[in-house]
């Protein structure tokens, strides 16, 4: 009985040193990107300063996973990716929406 519960232990920070990594970066991600949006940038170069960060936290974001929309006075960025986690035994596939909106800049 004790081998099993030492057993579970062991399952239970694997799992820990798998998830954890990939579950951080996403949040970091996610409030990159509601951070970027605010500075005033045009779409293409949103869209390249977004994969950057994306590759520097690991994350398997490809450009058509980013969409941006300017929808009058609102530019909206969406990004919507999925991060496999290998488990070993069978690969988990993790799912993430990372979003943030401004106002567009007028022009006086």
């Amino acid at each position: 009985m004790k081998a099993l519960k030492v057993l579970g232990v062991i399952a239970v920070f694997v799992l820990l040193a798998r998830y954890f990594p990939v579950l951080y970066y996403a949040m970091e991600f996610n409030d990159f990107v509601k951070q970027e949006v605010q500075r005033s940038r045009i779409a293409p170069q949103l869209e390249k300063v977004l994969l950057d960060q994306a590759q520097i936290y690991f994350l398997p974001v490809k450009a058509e996973d980013i969409r941006i929309n300017e929808d009058g006075d609102v530019i909206r960025v969406n990004v919507d990716y999925k991060v496999p986690v290998n488990l070993f035994a069978f690969t988990h596939v993790l799912s993430f929406h990372a979003a943030g909106a401004r106002l567009a800049p007028h022009d006086r």
